[in-house]
């Protein structure tokens, strides 16, 4: 599949790793496509990885992923042309974070409030029969590509409103390693989700660390 990427973080880089070693083409969509250390990383991922433009990213993938800062995602899809998600399934890896870090205590701050969600908005900027699915955004991408820790297999949480999008997602989540997800809902369902990234982020402020995970236990 051709799969493009808005955002060239850590996020976008480590999914971009990921589904190159699952067969997967890829285009990096980015402000600044020159950045000598993007050219270099898409050179050690070799023919399956391009940098581009925000815009290039979006009209070459089938399906696409965001993975931008939420500060910057609106004008990230503006620069890719919100045309160009139309019919598309688009993963929304964000969480809407004012990126100050957190406070005295481990907590982060939702500038989104817990009334609405990124996933719903994302949702209301795209075409009506674009289909976004809420997944990856409550684990830190160091685990974000074959999650294995020793209390065994983490949870991930998915929200959406088309279930062919879902299933695609899933599957894409499976050849990544997580074989454990669960389909929370609706793209509602993101206010919920989201939050997550707040509890994991305390716990890794706390204890200095970010070997940690959410796991759904079922009896």
């Amino acid at each position: 599949m051709k799969i493009g990427i808005l955002g060239s973080g850590p996020v976008g880089l480590t999914l971009g790793k990921g589904l190159i070693q699952t067969g997967h083409d890829i285009t990096i969509g980015t402000r600044n496509p020159a950045k000598e250390s993007l050219q270099q990383w898409a050179k050690r991922m070799g023919n399956q990885a391009t940098i581009g433009t925000f815009r290039q990213a979006a009209e070459f993938g089938d399906l696409m992923l965001i993975c931008t800062r939420w500060t910057g995602t609106k004008k990230a899809i503006e620069a890719a042309g919100v045309w160009n998600f139309k019919n598309k399934t688009v993963v929304d890896v964000t969480n809407p974070i004012d990126g100050k870090g957190p406070d005295e205590n481990g907590r982060i701050t939702l500038i989104i409030g817990h009334n609405h969600s990124a996933g719903e908005q994302i949702q209301a900027w795209l075409p009506p029969d674009s289909s976004v699915v809420k997944a990856l955004s409550c684990i830190g991408h160091e685990h974000m590509l074959l999650p294995q820790f020793k209390d065994g297999a983490p949870t991930m949480f998915i929200a959406g409103n088309n279930h062919i999008a879902k299933r695609t997602v899933v599957n894409l989540l499976h050849q990544m390693g997580w074989h454990d997800v669960a389909d929370m809902g609706s793209i509602e369902m993101s206010r919920n989700i989201e939050p997550l990234a707040i509890l994991w982020e305390a716990y890794a402020f706390l204890n200095n660390s970010r070997e940690h995970a959410f796991k759904l236990l079922k009896k």
